[in-house]
């Protein structure tokens, strides 16, 4: 059986072709068709079956991770979309809350316009309080009133978010049983199915932009397989989600805020899987593409996750991996601002017209023309033809970079590099550091196109004393969607203290949650055997904010588990804060299932096949000096080999630097490990 994934980046589309039997892994990439989504998908898919004799029938499944939810937010790309709340809350979305990120003194702060603007969010009378009693019936009448005024304005989605329906959804419901008998052929969210969780801004966001996605996101997968029924591909078909997760292409219809973020998740879940396959259980995973960075950390290969992430400067509400993202990449352009300090992104030259160095049109340096200049990339082996590239992109950087700084254009090339490499190094502080975590304790695992070139000098900065790149790291993202499980999150919001709850309350929640992910996992035909569900629970002190989320075990609950859950909530918040208050009395939040489907992984084998390629020698500037460096075709590598550094490693897609005074080595899955020699 065949399974096919396929990423879709700024920069480039990734495809990996795997056969679940055998363990067999293909891979290829082909420039992604920002315009023609569909064209660049259909490219890779045909380029990967051609190359490597697959009759596109034999495909059974297919797992496609993509940004489109980003991008659309991002271009406010949709049919228009329109609110329904309970009166009085019509402002929701345009209050928010009272946050400025990064300096609360900001009173310059751009704050992204509403999706919905005011004349399409419109108030229904209604009541329900947070214990879920009634207050006042839905005025049934209203609706009706409201759909007749959404008709006249060609309105295609609607949202549906009223107060307190986390504690009973009735009148959303009713809501959208009117909506669907006077108006079948509107698309309609309500948040008792997207998000049933207390904090109304957030809630309110997260259902809307689910309603904003749905009509672009239906014309998308309903294209996508017709283009797959024109190439005579008859598979099952998932995205990938945010929570690691992956899903049919029907529950994307009327999830689709869940595929927010879902390519660089993918990745994640490579590394972590490789990661277990050679016993590495603590790992900070460092995606560089061409257009973003993408840095997680992993825990005991425990992935991280959260409920408080932004699409475009809008929360969602949902669970998430919890992961840094920034905007350095190879195509990343580099600058001087009006006050002559040199600057590397976040614009980006992505895929067209991209860097200098490719000849498609691109004028400004980026971080890939710096690592061209400094002989880290090598045009006599890297992937795009850069015949002739070295003059005009020396010019670039001299033009643009150099001649504004006084400098000359090597110093400028490492001055971009040093840059972006600074970026990096917070981002990876972001997720370690600034969450209580030493990343001298952990491997840095490295992938993506640009992940190799500078993963060694950032684990160097940082006292990492190991980074691993896996074979293939242009399409490491690519080879963690064949690896992804079907899942689906529940959540039940109920504000209780320790002396509100009881085992009997919460067993009752939990069948309740735990129903509901047996009953999702079977609409997307998961048999019973590959079932798994898991257990959470949000705890904070009386008064605060935010949740930690918490572990429960399976089964029927006892008072002993509900002290056991206290307990652990009290170490998770020392870890987390540096201080724990057992004095203080517990608030049980939200109460979570995580249902998953587990699928056939391939069998992923060690491999031993070697092809002698001669290696060659050029030069390349480190620290401003130069230093001749092996070039080696990393299909010569043998399982053992040691390669002193300085040294180039290059492969389809992807470059990787081994540092001087750096050293790796080649393991029997064709990992490089690289070892800075750091004594921690």
């Amino acid at each position: 059986m065949f399974r096919i994934g396929i990423d879709t980046g700024g920069t480039n589309t990734d495809v990996v072709l795997t056969n679940v039997e055998t363990g067999k892994i293909y891979y290829t990439k082909t420039p992604s068709t920002p315009k023609e989504l569909l064209k660049g998908i259909n490219t890779g898919i045909n380029k990967i079956i051609d190359e490597y004799g697959v009759k596109p029938q034999e495909i059974e499944e297919l797992i496609y991770g993509t940004t489109i939810v980003v991008n659309m937010i991002a271009q406010k790309l949709n049919e228009a979309t329109a609110l329904i709340t309970t009166r009085g809350f019509r402002d929701v979305l345009e209050i928010g809350r009272a946050y400025r990120s990064e300096n609360i003194y900001d009173i310059n702060m751009d704050k992204p316009e509403p999706l919905i603007k005011r004349n399409l969010r419109f108030e229904v009378s209604e009541r329900i309080n947070f214990l879920g009693q009634e207050l006042e019936p839905l005025n049934e009448n209203e609706v009706i009133e409201i759909i007749n005024k959404l008709k006249e304005k060609k309105i295609r989605a609607v949202a549906v978010c009223l107060m307190h329906s986390y504690a009973n959804p009735d009148h959303e419901i009713k809501i959208k049983e009117i909506i669907n008998r006077e108006w079948p052929e509107a698309y309609v969210s309500i948040s008792a199915d997207i998000n049933p969780q207390f904090r109304e801004y957030e809630r309110t966001s997260t259902t809307v932009i689910n309603a904003f996605m749905m009509p672009s996101m239906a014309s998308h997968l309903v294209d996508f397989k017709n283009q797959m029924d024109n190439s005579q591909i008859d598979a099952k078909y998932y995205m990938m989600q945010g929570n690691a997760g992956i899903m049919t292409f029907d529950t994307a219809l009327t999830k689709p805020v869940s595929v927010s973020d879902s390519g660089p998740i993918a990745g994640i879940i490579a590394a972590n899987y490789i990661s277990k396959l050679i016993d590495e259980k603590n790992i900070i995973t460092f995606d560089m593409g061409g257009t973003s960075t993408d840095v997680a950390l992993i825990q005991d290969n425990v992935m991280k996750f959260t409920t408080d992430s932004h699409i475009e400067g809008y929360p969602i509400s949902i669970p998430t991996v919890d992961l840094n993202f920034i905007g350095a990449g190879g195509g990343s352009i580099a600058w001087v601002d009006g006050g002559g300090a040199l600057k590397v992104g976040p614009l980006s030259a992505g895929a067209e017209p991209g860097p200098v160095c490719y000849g498609k049109g691109g004028e400004k340096p980026t971080v890939t023309d710096a690592n061209l200049v400094t002989g880290r990339i090598r045009p006599e082996i890297f992937e795009e033809n850069l015949d002739n590239a070295m003059e005009k992109t020396e010019n670039a950087i001299s033009r643009y970079i150099a001649a504004p700084l006084g400098i000359d254009t090597i110093k400028a090339a490492e001055g971009i590099i040093d840059v972006v490499n600074s970026n990096m190094i917070r981002a990876i502080k972001f997720v370690s550091v600034q969450k209580g975590y030493d990343p001298r304790e952990f491997t840095l695992v490295a992938f993506g196109g640009a992940g190799g070139l500078h993963a060694g000098k950032l684990a160097e900065e940082l006292e990492i004393p190991k980074v691993i790149v896996p074979y293939s790291p242009g399409t490491f993202s690519a080879v963690g969607l064949v690896l992804s499980d079907i899942k689906c999150d529940y959540v039940h919001s109920k504000l209780m203290t320790k002396e509100q709850i009881s085992p009997e309350i919460l067993n009752d929640i939990y069948i309740e949650l735990d129903k509901q992910g047996n009953d999702g996992l079977e609409k997307q035909n998961v048999s019973e055997e590959n079932k798994l569900l898991i257990r959470t629970c949000d705890m904070r002190y009386f008064g605060q904010a935010f949740e930690i989320s918490v572990p429960l075990p399976p089964k029927a609950l006892t008072e002993k588990d509900i002290d056991d859950m206290i307990e652990n909530f009290h170490n998770l918040h020392e870890h987390a804060y540096g201080h724990c208050m057992k004095e203080d009395p517990i608030e049980f939040v939200n109460y979570r299932v995580s249902a998953i489907g587990t699928i056939v992984k391939p069998d992923i084998k060690k491999s031993s096949q070697v092809n002698k390629i001669e290696k060659r020698l050029g030069t390349a500037i480190f620290d401003g000096k130069e230093h001749n460096v092996p070039i080696i075709n990393r299909d010569s590598l043998s399982t053992g080999e040691t390669i002193e550094g300085p040294a180039i490693v290059a492969e389809m897609g992807a470059t990787v630097v081994i540092y001087p005074n750096h050293t790796a080595t080649v393991d029997d899955m064709k990992n490089i490990i690289m070892h800075t020699n750091i004594n921690v």
